[in-house]
């Protein structure tokens, strides 16, 4: 199990889906602007947006999360367990949405956002979020312990050195056996915004902060333009 596979597990108990409606609406309103025939969703997760997207648009969706790709595919939609670069079709739109290039380190994004220009045709737009360094500093720092019946989370999220490490420890006990315990770490970098526009084969078309978790903004949305 990789830890993103463990995150798949813990996050119904952490309390996040209101705050991401939130942020899926945004990403909605900004492709009706595009109207795109075709989307893929990059780190599709769960595959909630992906079952809007799919209501409106050609929509596939991506996860190297092999649980999270269960999940969707549960739902009957189009949710394949790989990476970008691994796939051969091109795309009018694609998303990565809930800090999916903070998982990346400079290179790794770099590297990223190269593929992303490859599977998008000419004119295609590309939509992400990042975290602010509020939204790292005061928001994701901390610790977090949630107590069920069955299951116990323990979550310790520490920002230094423009990273967040997010240990996770997790108990969990199914009927007549003794409790199992799971832990993992989950790195997220900070990326400034002229960093990722300057690693962009793209065009930067358009950026505005929001916020969903605080009064202040802790998420910035770019959108680019091949």
């Amino acid at each position: 199990m990789t830890n993103l596979d463990l995150y798949a597990r813990i996050e119904p108990m952490i309390g996040f889906y209101e705050a991401y409606e939130k942020l899926y609406e945004v990403y909605l309103q900004i492709l009706e602007s595009y109207a795109p025939g075709s989307v893929l969703d990059v780190g599709c997760g769960n595959g909630k947006l992906l079952a809007e997207l799919s209501q409106k648009y050609h929509a596939t969706g991506i996860d190297i999360s092999r649980e999270m790709v269960d999940i969707a595919k549960a739902k009957g939609l189009d949710a394949r367990h790989c990476y970008l670069h691994e796939l051969d079709a091109s795309y009018d739109a694609v998303l990565a949405v809930a800090d999916v290039l903070n998982y990346m380190p400079k290179e790794t994004m770099a590297t990223f956002l190269e593929d992303v220009a490859k599977h998008l045709v000419k004119g295609g737009i590309f939509v992400c979020d990042v975290n602010t360094l509020h939204g790292f500093e005061d928001v994701a720092s901390g610790s977090l312990i949630v107590d069920e019946e069955e299951k116990f989370l323990a979550i310790d999220a520490e920002f230094e050195e423009n990273i967040l490490h997010t240990e996770i420890t997790f108990f969990e006990k199914k009927a007549g056996e003794c409790y199992t315990k799971e832990q993992g770490t989950i790195a997220q970098y900070y990326h400034a915004l002229s960093e990722i526009v300057s690693l962009s084969p793209m065009k930067m078309i358009k950026n505005f902060d929001i916020s969903l978790f605080s009064m202040e903004s802790d998420k910035t949305i770019l959108v680019f333009q091949k």
